[in-house]
């Protein structure tokens, strides 16, 4: 068949790729879209699929498959590697399509699956890690935004996005590009890449290629964008600067020897540096011995090194036979740095592990005894609690050691087979092996054995109820030495978490022309699939025993084999109506066998215009995490106990209305503390679960009134039910408050610590407020205490429940424009509207509101892009916008955070904010210039506005990640073709 007109507007639009120029087709040969088995000339099907090129994606500037996805309004902010530190999840970036999470989007390299990353999302979401793929090799990538369960089976729910590298390739080219920041001078990226291939597929009958992909992001401490938030953020906690103590604590390196501490009769606590103090902090009769702490805290942004190798090969072993075969292997490196750690004496952590089952693990920090040779306290302060000291002190000795680690090594290896059988029927099989090793190496929490050798042996006083460090413990306060950096790094070592995923997958299918109608070819397609997936993850023998704190020696075993059969017909009723009809059986151990339908009709209603719509039904089956062997031992953070944060906040506010300098400072300090805390979660697998079910549908047009302009417009849904969820803490929490009271007693696995000395010292200052004739109008009322201890630990499950239904409209528009001696202007416009985003949690009260327009949940995204080429000059513009939200996370959140009370996350927000989460943008501009033959130069400015994020007391930092405080990025790029 000649290359046909549709086809040429198709190649300039950038929707299938016309390969050398100099040797232009005779031929058009049917092509595989993703989303379907059967191969076709016209690359417009019943689903919508966008197309993504190698160079679109140099025009973006972006370095990375993350980068990519920000530029494309389906996708919703998913995890970033460098933004996962102490998630769980460490060191990885996902996609997620739709916002409906990185379990319901398929990730696919040249059309096939992936192994998922060793470690789950919350302990649950198994996905494939995005950066794990050979960036270097892509020739395009292929977004499916429609369900594709009756395709690829399980987790296609959203959609698919199908990674293709070249085909084949000859010569050899070298890259290297480097991105820095004009506002935070640390930030840095840099990639080099090299591909080289040899052997033409018609003259030598082979053609073998590699790439090799290097990647680099620099370090970016904590110091270099403390002073870089939004102003209201530093509004808001005006103790921030002042609690890192800079310019008068005590420097890196330098001794430190601490903070003394007791409690009188009456709770009153009495601070007292410790002799030898040089960075003395007076409050009253409190002094404090400080720290600069700045260059101790958690890195903005960890270093990252990548290095990708992907090597590809094609013979012809016959006319109608070739052989093909891939290998693709990355190794990642992330190090984020932490400072040393400290301890107070009285301090309490709570934590499950596998090992001693429902029973809580406390470990509470140590005092000094009256006999201490470091208890330096003055004869006055002795004699408030029978000689013993409390102790907050700085561990500096083990430079270096504190932070954490990630490595993962991913690779995929595939062979396989493909040809013509009968004449007309193309077949292809092929069997890969593809596995991830990922390794998080956490160097921040103690191990209570080593601890114990540094600091003990503890005695016990069953009066008090507090332990006591030895008098002469092997640790020596006071100074830093290599003996106590020693013992450090036994008491917080660096333990592993190992985890492997495997998948094994052979397939086959053949595809053909089944008969000819008066309309044209029915063709089908018939295959077959056959995966093996193992996961495991053994958990560190020390968490399982207990011994580190905060680290429950989390598990995972499981192993299964899956089976597939599918088939595709797509058939020509008319000459204008085309109908595609999909079906897979899938069957999964302990489960029914699943048949996962899709229906998709085309209509040639003019010349000019494409009507098109699917239906189809998708599904999940529960994944290895969830239903396997093994369970979930670790912390939830940012929860907020109701009763501890208001009785908390109640004292903080009394303490600020005090006229003494001193109270107003406590009450600073302690106001909100007790809102988010950290406590001990426990989850075990479910083997009962059912796979998530989806029914989802698309109804659109196409419109190409000449052929330099094209349009289309589709409207998507999708309802999912049975979802598996892992029940939240705070849902649980507030589920447990309703029923049981505000303070959980009596509520099935929920444990609260006792009132501790910092509690009893809170009232006793708030008490001791009051007695001052001077703060009379403060303390009108009660006086204030504590009912309960903090929330200690709480067990929740895996379960399925209840439906989400998210619909929407998606716009994708095309101009490509011949400005004569000028050259040639290409326009694109591509935007999702959402509409509905509805839960309905299966507890008797039917769909929830609509979220939509909501916090993190706007209702307006788009891209808009430009891209001018003249003779050997080439630029593009990218605006990425996104709509604005209101604060609120719900209708009951709005209740407290609206524009009325001008707040959010029940803080103050600034007067021009009131209104909502504004709408942000950002703007791209890009050059290229290629002054001799093969030689390619480009300049690319990310956020050339130097766009700043506005405060957001939701987002972390105080500002939403979104948008990053690095400000307007330049970008160098530099490329050669030997030959």
């Amino acid at each position: 068949m000649k290359v046909t007109k549709l086809v040429a507007l198709l190649a300039a639009a950038g929707l299938v790729q016309v390969a050398h120029t100099a040797h232009a087709a005779e031929e058009l040969e049917r092509v595989e879209v993703t989303g379907s088995s059967i191969k076709r000339v016209n690359a417009e099907t019943a689903s919508p699929v966008q197309v993504i090129t190698a160079q679109q994606i140099e025009s973006m500037g972006a370095r990375t498959l993350m980068q990519v996805l920000d530029n494309l309004p389906a996708a919703r902010p998913g995890q970033q590697d460098f933004r996962s530190m102490f998630t769980g999840s460490d060191g990885a970036s996902q996609a997620n399509l739709r916002g409906i999470g990185a379990q319901g989007t398929l990730v696919l390299l040249n059309g096939r699956r992936l192994s998922f990353y060793g470690a789950p999302e919350g302990f649950q979401t198994q996905f494939v890690n995005i950066d794990s793929i050979p960036a270097a090799a892509i020739e395009r990538m292929e977004v499916l935004t429609d369900g594709a369960s009756a395709v690829y089976g399980s987790d296609a729910i959203a959609g698919v996005i199908n990674v293709i590298t070249k085909r084949s390739y000859q010569g050899l080219q070298m890259s290297l590009t480097t991105d820095h920041s004009q506002k935070v001078k640390s930030f840095g990226e840099h990639q080099a890449s090299a591909t080289y291939g040899f052997g033409d597929l018609d003259r030598d009958r082979f053609n073998i290629y590699g790439s090799v992909n290097l990647f680099k992001r620099d370090r970016i401490a904590f110091a270099d964008t403390y002073l870089k938030r939004p102003e209201q953020f530093y509004v808001n906690n005006p103790n921030f600067i002042k609690n890192l103590r800079i310019g008068e604590g005590s420097e890196l390196g330098t001794v430190n020897p601490g903070t003394l501490f007791v409690f009188d009769a009456k709770n009153a606590r009495t601070n007292m540096a410790a002799p030898g103090c040089k960075n003395v902090l007076t409050a009253g009769a409190n002094t404090s011995c400080i720290v600069n702490a700045l260059p101790y805290q958690l890195d903005t942004g960890p270093k990252s090194d990548r290095a990708t190798g992907y090597l590809a090969g094609r013979l012809n072993i016959s006319p109608t036979m070739e052989g093909f075969a891939e290998v693709a292997y990355t190794h990642i490196n992330m190090r984020g740095e932490n400072g040393p750690r400290s301890f107070s004496s009285g301090q309490t952590i709570n934590w499950y592990s596998r090992n001693t089952g429902t029973k809580l693990n406390t470990f509470v920090a140590p005092f000094l005894g009256p006999n201490n040779e470091y208890n330096k306290l003055t004869p006055e302060l002795k004699a408030k609690m029978g000689g013993a000291a409390g102790l907050s002190y700085l561990l500096q000795d083990a430079s270096n050691h504190f932070g954490q680690e990630n490595t993962d090594d991913s690779y995929r290896a595939m062979a396989g087979l493909r040809g013509t059988l009968f004449g007309d029927w193309d077949y292809e099989t092929a069997l890969s092996v593809a596995a991830s090793h990922s390794v998080t190496y956490q160097t921040i929490n103690i191990n209570t054995v080593g601890f114990e050798k540094a600091f003990g042996p503890f005695t016990y006083d069953p009066v008090s109820k507090r332990s006591f460090i030895p008098d002469h413990p092997a640790y020596q306060f006071g100074v830093i030495n290599d003996k106590n950096a020693a013992l450090i790094r036994e008491a917080f070592p660096t333990f592993d978490i190992q985890s492997r995923t495997k998948l094994i997958s052979l397939d086959g299918k053949i595809e053909g022309k089944l008969t000819t109608l008066a309309a044209g070819d029915v063709r089908a397609a018939f295959g077959y699939n056959l995966m093996q997936e193992s996961f495991y993850t053994p958990g560190n023998k020390d968490a399982a025993d207990g011994h580190i704190t905060q680290q429950g020696g989390s598990w995972f075993d499981g192993q299964r084999t899956i089976g597939a059969l599918f088939s595709e017909v797509v058939v020509p009723i008319t000459k204008n109506l085309e109908l595609d009809a999909a079906a897979r059986l899938d069957k999964y151990p302990n489960f029914a066998a699943n048949l996962a339908p899709k229906l998709g009709l085309k209509f040639r209603a003019m010349p000019e215009l494409l009507l098109r719509g699917t239906y189809s039904e998708g599904f999940r089956a529960p994944n290895l995490a969830e239903s396997g062997e093994g369970g979930v031992f670790a912390q939830r953070g940012g929860m907020k106990d109701t009763i501890r944060c208001n009785e908390t906040n109640a004292i903080a506010n009394q303490l600020k209305k005090s006229v003494d300098q001193v109270d107003k400072d406590n009450g600073k300090s302690l106001l909100n503390s007790n809102c988010s805390n950290n406590i001990a979660g426990l989850t075990p697998p479910n083997k009962d679960l059912k796979p998530e079910k989806a029914k989802s549908g698309t109804l659109g047009l196409v419109f190409q009134p000449g052929k330099d302009f094209d349009i289309s417009a589709d409207y998507w849904l999708i309802q999912r039910r049975d979802e598996i969820v892992r029940q939240d803490f705070q849902e649980l929490y507030d589920q447990y408050a309703e029923k049981y009271g505000p303070t959980l007693a009596g509520a099935p696995g929920v444990i609260r610590n006792p009132i501790s000395d910092n509690d009893k010292a809170a009232v006793a200052a708030a008490a001791a407020m009051c007695t001052n004739p001077a703060n009379a109008a403060a303390c009108t009322g009660k006086p204030l205490s504590y009912s309960v201890g903090m929330l200690a630990g709480m067990s929740n499950s895996y379960l399925n429940r209840g439906r989400t239904l998210v619909d929407g409209f998606d716009l994708d528009a095309h101009g490509r424009f011949s400005l004569g001696s000028m050259g040639q202007l290409n326009l694109g416009l591509a935007a999702t509207i959402m509409n509905r985003n509805k839960h309905d949690d299966a507890l008797g009260e039917g769909f929830s509101q609509n979220y939509v327009g909501y916090y993190g949940q706007p209702k307006y995204r788009a891209t808009f892009n430009a891209d001018w080429r003249y003779q050997n000059f080439g630029s593009s513009l990218f605006v990425n916008y996104t709509g604005g939200t209101k604060w609120a996370y719900d209708k009951h959140d709005e209740e407290n955070n609206n524009p009325t009370t001008c707040t959010a996350a029940d803080v103050d927000l600034p007067a021009n904010l009131c209104g909502g989460a504004p709408a942000y943008y950002t703007v791209n501009l890009g050059f290229n210039w290629e002054p001799i033959k093969s030689l390619n130069l480009g300049l690319n400015i990310k956020n050339v506005l130097n766009k700043q994020p506005d405060f957001d007391p939701n987002g972390w930092e105080g500002y939403n990640h979104a948008l990053n405080v690095f400000g307007r990025v330049y970008s160098l790029s530099a490329s050669y073709k030997f030959w």
